[in-house]
């Protein structure tokens, strides 16, 4: 059987998350671990090593209160970041005020990812057309769709762009899942904001949510497909 991988997970909003660092490597989980600010982000590079199993993103999300000295503290620390999550752009009504601003950072994001073929977790929500707009002009080439929540037009422009689509347990209702190729199909958790039969996400339920996934999308293989699409983002040049 094949490591299993996450490829969506947030560390640093568990409280016990010194004991959920050893349960992913004892596991021997792949997870990659978002950030929402490059402060986080240093925080978490002072506190853990990045091991075999556990990888930290640079993240600076739509949602976070970020200012512009924390868009340039971002700017100063991507080189040395192999990842990059998470980032994206969010138009729900408590962060319209923010809209013009987010796509600044958004395109220079995905520009300089592009420019160095860095992989990036991106979150959309209720930006669809925007971010679609800007990943087309720059096409960056390891680019991984966070819980997409658009529609089918919308996916299939991402598709066609190449994205992967990282996808959780919370998300077995929407249809447009069925849409995704199975080489662009990857998992994620997004823990601790999600919940694998009515439990709230640890690294031990990621087999779970595997077996829900590997159900709604009716392929028994769904391990062995998704270690194989993760190793080939990673050596996409």
């Amino acid at each position: 059987m094949k490591n299993l991988i996450d490829t969506h997970f947030h560390l640093d909003f568990y409280k016990n998350h010194k004991q959920i660092y050893k349960d992913i490597n004892n596991l021997q989980q792949y997870t990659l671990c978002m950030t929402n600010t490059p402060e986080i982000y240093q925080e978490c590079q002072k506190l853990y090593f990045n091991t075999k199993y556990v990888k930290f993103a640079l993240g600076f999300n739509p949602k976070s209160n970020n200012t512009r000295e924390s868009f340039t503290k971002f700017i100063n620390i991507f080189k040395g970041a192999e990842y990059i999550g998470e980032v994206g752009l969010d138009f729900s009504k408590q962060y319209k005020s923010r809209i013009e601003e987010q796509k600044q950072y958004f395109e220079i994001i995905v520009d300089l990812c592009s420019s160095v073929n860095k992989l990036l977790s991106i979150h959309i929500r209720n930006a669809e057309d925007s971010a679609i707009e800007i990943i087309k002009k720059y096409k960056p080439k390891k680019c991984i769709i966070h819980w997409f929540t658009g529609n089918n037009n919308q996916m299939q422009q991402l598709i066609n762009l190449g994205c992967y689509f990282s996808i959780n347990a919370n998300m077995i209702n929407n249809k447009n899942l069925l849409l995704i190729p199975k080489n662009k199909i990857l998992i994620e958790s997004d823990g601790p904001f999600t919940q694998v039969n009515g439990k709230k996400y640890e690294p031990k339920l990621l087999k779970q949510q595997y077996d829900i996934i590997s159900k709604v999308l009716n392929e028994p293989k769904l391990e062995e497909i998704v270690y194989k699409n993760f190793n080939n983002i990673l050596i996409i040049k």
